[in-house]
């Protein structure tokens, strides 16, 4: 049975809450179109919160109220950091943006050949499943075999994908970013920073199937082998709070999120909460030196908006 740690509380309360005052655009991190403010509603990058050098544990972090545009908690936001299978909340965007939910694609043998000790949804070369379908095993199991096929079906190669990611995190405000694949596998080349991780977070839960899929605990996709016979999988969420193995703060309502994890990037979790008030809350928390790290980070983080 796995270890069970519960985080409810922290070791000392983030205090320091900033408004959103200046604009993101005064930043450079946001662009004009039309005279519309593209990407106004962000809250924007401000300097470190104080008594962020303390943490050490974890080397970028932000705490947004997503409601009321605020950042209330920043360290290192604009840094470079490797965002691993974070990666696949701007992979569903695009996805959602400009796939078809009910097309049916079929597995290449590129999306499952990958390294050793890969997180995978238990894709087999030449199974089809619908593309909502591989959402799923890509949100869930955090599957880079489903981020792959997600990428070919929608844009035919991973290459194509990948530009049409940078577009999308452009275009959004995410100007400190750089993706050259759909699931997050370090390259160099792949990064992002912890504020653009917000921006693009906060884009794709305007998805209402991005946000259902990553509130669940579990779900179902049928998958149809190579062979013609059909099996119906089921799909479990990698996020600890939501299988119970992880508390949150009293007052503060986990709806979900998606971790990441590799050997560059360390732990990381960008994570959609509500507070009593029922305004929305994003925490990213990324780089923690282990995963109990990661969730007690993100706690402290939720700790600050338990009582308003």
């Amino acid at each position: 049975m796995a270890a069970v740690f519960i985080l409810s509380g922290c070791s000392s309360e983030i205090k320091q809450q900033y408004s959103l005052v200046p604009r993101a655009k005064q930043y450079g991190l946001i662009k004009e179109s039309s005279s519309k403010l593209m990407a106004a509603d962000y809250c924007p990058y401000v300097k470190d919160s104080s008594g962020a050098e303390d943490n050490k544990t974890v080397y970028a972090a932000g705490a947004f109220n997503d409601t009321l545009g605020k950042t209330v908690y920043s360290q290192n936001l604009l840094k470079k950091i490797y965002p691993a299978s974070t990666t696949k909340i701007l992979t569903a965007y695009v996805a959602l943006k400009h796939g078809n939910l009910k097309e049916v694609a079929t597995v290449s043998k590129n999306a499952v050949d990958l390294p050793t000790g890969s997180s995978v949804a238990g894709l087999k070369e030449g199974d089809k499943l619908t593309l909502k379908d591989l959402l799923k095993g890509m949100l869930m199991e955090s599957g880079n075999d489903s981020a792959t096929a997600v990428a070919e079906a929608v844009s035919g190669s991973v290459t194509d994908f990948a530009k049409l990611m940078n577009e999308e995190a452009r275009a959004m405000g995410a100007t400190h970013s750089n993706f050259v694949n759909a699931n997050g596998l370090h390259d160099d080349n792949h990064y992002t920073c912890a504020y653009d991780m917000y921006i693009i977070f906060h884009n794709a839960l305007k998805y209402s199937v991005f946000k259902n899929i990553i509130k669940a605990t579990s779900m179902k996709a049928v998958v149809t082998h190579a062979d013609g016979t059909s099996e119906v999988v089921k799909y479990e969420s990698t996020n600890l709070y939501k299988t119970k193995q992880m508390k949150a703060p009293d007052n503060i309502t986990v709806i979900g999120g998606k971790t990441g994890t590799t050997d560059k990037a360390g732990y990381c979790l960008v994570l959609l909460s509500k507070n009593k008030q029922g305004q929305q809350i994003i925490t990213t928390v990324f780089k923690a030196d282990n995963r109990w790290e990661l969730y007690q980070m993100t706690n402290r983080l939720l700790t600050s908006f338990a009582s308003t």
